[in-house]
């Protein structure tokens, strides 16, 4: 396993229906950077709007929405969070704080997904080909925090998507450290190959003249006459392999604190 360190910026636009899996949630989210008020003015509340479109298939494969959550600070008070607006298909929703409407804090986390943050109980179509397929979320904050990187997670049923990041209100504007880590995984599936045959038009053809006899038929009532065909074929079949990635629980060890900024130890003497 090598590890590396990067800077990660946070973005508008976030994509789960190109994470693949055995069930996809084919959702969108967007930052409505023409909505949102992310850098208020004195006496302004913050606001941060969020646009959600169902952009799957209609087939076993993809999920529709049930919720979602976003991981906002989790150094905000429920009783900085207000104006909540939830819009499907262009229809106001009714929002009810506590119930539709959840702020859960860690260590308390979402029961399907597993994720801190606000959650919003409101139901989305998988398939971009009607009006229940967009969704927009609103919120403002009383006191306005740091726009920087947070988790979105996602639920349909019994499926969760999570580990995609979006701009929202952190507990730091400045940008992350992430490690990250790869690892060789030998990855094997069966393949089971079901041939068919396909006899398309049968054409009929006459030899010779009609015979005309009188008497009856000869031969078996109904009877069917049965002939053989073979054929040596060889199939392709394309296998895309993938991976999705989970976090564990955190371990801590804690250094030396001095006062001032942050100095990073010089590796070259050891300290």
């Amino acid at each position: 396993m090598t590890v590396g360190l990067a800077q990660a910026s946070c973005v508008n636009r976030i994509d789960y229906s190109q994470i693949p899996g055995e069930r996809i949630i084919p959702f969108v989210v967007e930052l409505d950077t023409s909505l949102s008020v992310l850098f208020p003015a004195p006496g302004q509340n913050q606001r941060f709007c969020y646009r959600l479109t169902g952009v799957g298939q209609d087939n076993p494969t993809f999920v529709d929405l049930s919720h979602w959550v976003l991981g906002i600070c989790p150094n905000i008070r429920l009783d900085q969070i207000t104006n909540v607006t939830v819009t499907i298909g262009g229809v106001e929703q009714t929002v009810i704080i506590g119930e539709n409407v959840e702020l859960f804090v860690p260590p308390n986390t979402d029961p399907p997904t597993g994720c801190s943050g606000l959650k919003f109980d409101f139901e989305l179509n998988k398939v971009l080909d009607g009006e229940d397929s967009v969704g927009l979320f609103c919120f403002e904050l009383t006191s306005p925090f740091p726009v920087g990187v947070v988790n979105v997670c996602l639920n349909g049923g019994t499926e969760t998507a999570s580990g995609l990041f979006i701009c929202g209100p952190a507990c730091s504007g400045s940008e992350e450290c992430v490690a990250t880590a790869s690892q060789l995984v030998n990855v094997c599936v069966p393949i089971t190959v079901t041939p068919w045959a396909d006899t398309g038009t049968v054409t009929t053809t006459c030899c010779g003249e009609p015979v005309v006899n009188s008497g009856t038929c000869e031969g078996e009532i109904n009877g069917t006459c049965t002939f053989t065909v073979s054929q040596l074929i060889c199939v392709e079949v394309p296998v895309t392999f993938g991976a999705n990635a989970a976090p564990g629980a955190t371990f801590v060890q804690c250094q030396s604190t001095s006062a001032g900024s942050c100095v990073c130890p010089d590796e070259t003497n050891g300290d």
